[in-house]
């Protein structure tokens, strides 16, 4: 017989609500430690039962998970946003937040999230964590040229980026003029510029584990095949999409990534408004990146480039919005049959479209 189990924890205590189809409903409180919930989960299957078991999902969801996985017959990852519209009710604790995870397992209506394993888990956290870095470097840089123009420093020195090494050293010298009015933008630069030094350094060296890390990756060599594509991109969608089998076609992967469009149905009216955004943000952000570079260098997506955008600059956005849908499509195809980019299959197959 099977056992539905929800569990709601927190820093302090756990709450477990257990439910028999037919028979009485029963909770419990126990411990937040992982030997609490283990305990409890033995204990309920007692008597022969089929325990599922269900709990939200937070930070340190994976963990729970690889740490719970081997005590249930099957474990879920709940969505608590979905959860909300699906039951809702006007009284909320921890019990009753236990009691609706365990009721929606047990009609298999209970809206959950897609667990991959470790390994992919901590990839997605150091795709992050690079794309955390770039952010900061671009601030540091943002605070550095901030620091120059309050000191009518409106250009570098020298002609080029102000990024190049020989403005670097200027911008270094102009620290160790030993000018007392002066010391404190002096200081101030110096501490930024060494900020930016610190955060370069940790830039390559998770650039050079992700590239090590991406290059034993079988997908890697299908995705970088099409010309404008990178590895930066070809990793971030190779680690959230994971199983590529886990959808069933090109329309649930791109709502994965959030690039459809929101529905408004209502009788004979049917509006269609912006891309939904759900999902992982950093595939969008390195997508549409890239959606610009294969606009230019891949003559087919290019034509499709300038079809939707019609001659009208102001369907830009539109239009590239367009090709990063079009591309997943393509990548998804391509994980799936195991072929490189085709050019002319693709000009093909786009205008026949």
């Amino acid at each position: 017989m099977d056992k539905y189990i929800g569990l709601d924890m927190d820093c302090k205590k756990t709450v477990g609500y257990a439910i028999v189809p037919g028979r009485s409903e029963r909770s419990a409180t126990f411990g937040p430690d992982l030997e609490s919930i283990r305990r409890y989960l033995r204990q309920e299957r007692q008597g022969g039962y089929r325990v599922h078991a269900a709990f939200e999902v937070s930070g340190q969801a994976g963990f729970l998970y690889d740490a719970l996985v081997d005590e249930v017959d099957s474990l879920h990852v709940a969505n608590p946003s979905k959860m909300t519209w699906i039951y809702r009710t006007a009284k909320k604790n921890d019990r009753i937040d236990a009691r609706k995870m365990a009721v929606l397992l047990s009609i298999n209506e209970l809206p959950t999230v897609y667990m991959p394993s470790k390994e992919v888990r901590q990839w997605r956290q150091t795709i992050l964590h690079r794309q955390k870095i770039v952010r900061d470097i671009g601030q540091v840089k943002n605070r550095i040229r901030a620091v120059l123009k309050s000191e009518g420093h409106s250009k570098p020195v020298h002609r080029g980026g102000w990024w190049k090494c020989v403005n670097r050293l200027w911008m270094a010298r102009l620290c160790d003029e030993q000018d007392v009015s002066d010391m404190l933008w002096r200081l101030h630069l110096r501490n930024l510029l060494d900020e930016l030094a610190l955060l370069e350094v940790q830039r390559d060296r998770v650039t050079a584990y992700l590239d090590a890390y991406l290059a034993k990756q079988s997908g890697a060599r299908l995705l970088m095949s099409i010309p404008g594509v990178g590895p930066r991109t070809a990793e971030a969608v190779l680690a959230y999409t994971d199983d590529v089998n886990r959808f069933d076609n090109y329309k649930q992967y791109c709502a994965y990534f959030g690039v459809t469009p929101k529905l408004d149905e209502s009788g004979s009216v049917r509006r269609l408004g912006h891309i939904s955004k759900q999902g992982p943000s950093v595939v969008r952000w390195v997508l549409c990146e890239s959606s610009w570079k294969v606009a230019r260098y891949c003559p087919g997506l290019k034509a499709f480039y300038e079809r939707v955008m019609a001659g009208q600059p102001s369907r830009k956005k539109i239009a590239i919005v367009a090709v990063m849908r079009k591309l997943l499509c393509i990548m998804r195809a391509m994980l799936t049959t195991g072929e490189l980019f085709n050019q002319k299959l693709l000009q093909d197959v786009l205008k026949a479209a």
